[in-house]
């Protein structure tokens, strides 16, 4: 029968502490990163038109947006998010509007339109002079478009690209708001002023590519931010989740 050496068994236990300490540690250190995490993501806010105070958000923190929206996740790594950011500093968002109006009255009058376009072309043409005073407080306009081909060997289901776009999205506006970059995504028009074909042609949409929509982006005073903070609620994550 043979025995174990004092020296080797303390060895032994010491390493095996050793491990499990370790293991210990790294899991408290991802744990408190995910924490991290889950506040970022807690504390996003969509900030609207009227919640801007008109001073401008930095290039800089535009572009630490869009450098997180393109990890955003993506099937068959086709990346189909696209971006044109037009800027009040250029006169870019003045003119994009501008347009937006004209081609928009230039499709009405055209006619053949299917009910969901005359609704948001009509809902566009009316509210725009209005809307303008308010859009002018923004020192970003970001165009969010889905590019059905980015990839042409890789067609994936619609639905899907839709879905990575918006998960980009998601990215871009979670950066914001810990940058203090007041943003919301704007889906309406999309079936109108979005997808008149001078406004495709100034996005580069090609057959099949889509405008989801637009990102409003400016800055925003602190009493604000908390305001909107304070009132954000959701509903028990358990009403929504079955465990089977």
């Amino acid at each position: 029968m043979t025995t174990t050496k004092p020296w080797i068994a303390a060895a032994a236990g010491a390493t095996a502490s050793a491990v499990v300490c370790a293991l210990l540690s790294k899991w408290a250190w991802r744990r408190n990163r995910s924490k991290v995490v889950i506040k970022a993501i807690r504390e996003r806010r969509s900030m609207f038109l009227q919640d801007l105070n008109g001073a401008d958000a930095p290039d800089a923190a535009v572009l630490e947006m869009l450098e997180a929206a393109n990890w955003a996740p993506t099937h068959g790594q086709t990346q189909p998010w696209r971006f044109c950011v037009f800027r009040r500093s250029s006169g870019q968002i003045e003119e994009f509007y501008r347009l937006q109006l004209s081609s928009s009255q230039a499709r009405m009058s055209e006619g053949n339109l299917s009910p969901d376009e005359e609704k948001d072309l009509k809902k566009f043409i009316k509210k725009q002079p209005s809307k303008a005073k308010d859009i002018a407080k923004c020192s970003h306009v970001i165009a969010i478009s889905m590019k059905r081909k980015a990839d042409p060997e890789k067609i994936m289901p619609e639905w899907e690209e839709i879905a990575a776009v918006a998960c980009a999205v998601q990215n871009a506006h979670i950066v914001a708001c810990q940058l203090g970059v007041a943003a919301y995504w704007s889906s309406g028009g999309t079936e109108g002023p979005l997808a008149t074909k001078a406004v495709r042609e100034l996005l580069d949409l090609e057959e099949g590519d889509r405008c989801l929509g637009i990102m409003y982006v400016g800055m925003a005073d602190e009493a604000t931010w908390e305001r909107n903070q304070e009132r954000a609620s959701r509903g028990s994550i358990d009403d929504k989740v079955s465990w089977l």
